[in-house]
């Protein structure tokens, strides 16, 4: 069993264990904002149109964090503190996060009802969306029943599903 280090660690040990923990966080929010975006997409492609949220914005809400986050890791290995000027970045990549939940959420409702959603009735996909670990295991299921009945319809005898529930 290794033992941990003595002494005072260095500039550089801890510029080399943050790098590694920003690598490890960028790589799973990599993967989350990919879920996400798949999640926006497919949810919002069998929702009724007239209830469809513009995918402009989600989009760029969805690729800004992704190429902050990769300009923070860089960063980081780069320089041994992080400036404070990136204080604004962060914020920005924080909003973008929150109206990604809030899409998702939104238009996941909207294409299982088939209605518009207020948020007391998509609440719980959003905060579900927010903790993650948690939210995975109810969130998927729901979309994967979606599919598997968008599927079934289009596989009917004369049935066509023209993209909404």
């Amino acid at each position: 069993m290794r033992s941990l280090p003595q002494g005072t660690p260095t500039p550089q040990d801890l510029q080399r264990t943050l790098a590694g923990t920003v690598g490890v966080t960028a790589i799973f929010m990599l993967c989350l904002l990919g879920w996400i975006w798949s999640m926006g997409s497919y949810l919002t492609s069998i929702a009724p149109r007239s209830l469809q949220l513009p995918m402009g914005l989600f989009r760029l809400a969805v690729i800004y964090p992704s190429a902050y986050l990769v300009a923070l890791f860089v960063t980081l290995c780069l320089v041994p503190a992080v400036p404070a000027a990136i204080a604004p970045f962060h914020l920005l990549a924080t909003v973008c996060m929150f109206y990604d939940l809030y899409f998702v959420s939104k238009t996941l409702v909207m294409a299982e009802t088939g209605r518009p959603a207020s948020f007391y009735g998509f609440s719980g996909p959003f905060f579900l969306l927010w903790f993650v670990p948690i939210g995975v295991w109810v969130i998927q299921p729901r979309i994967n029943r979606l599919f598997t009945k968008r599927r079934s319809d289009a596989e009917s005898p004369g049935g066509t599903h023209s993209g909404g529930t």
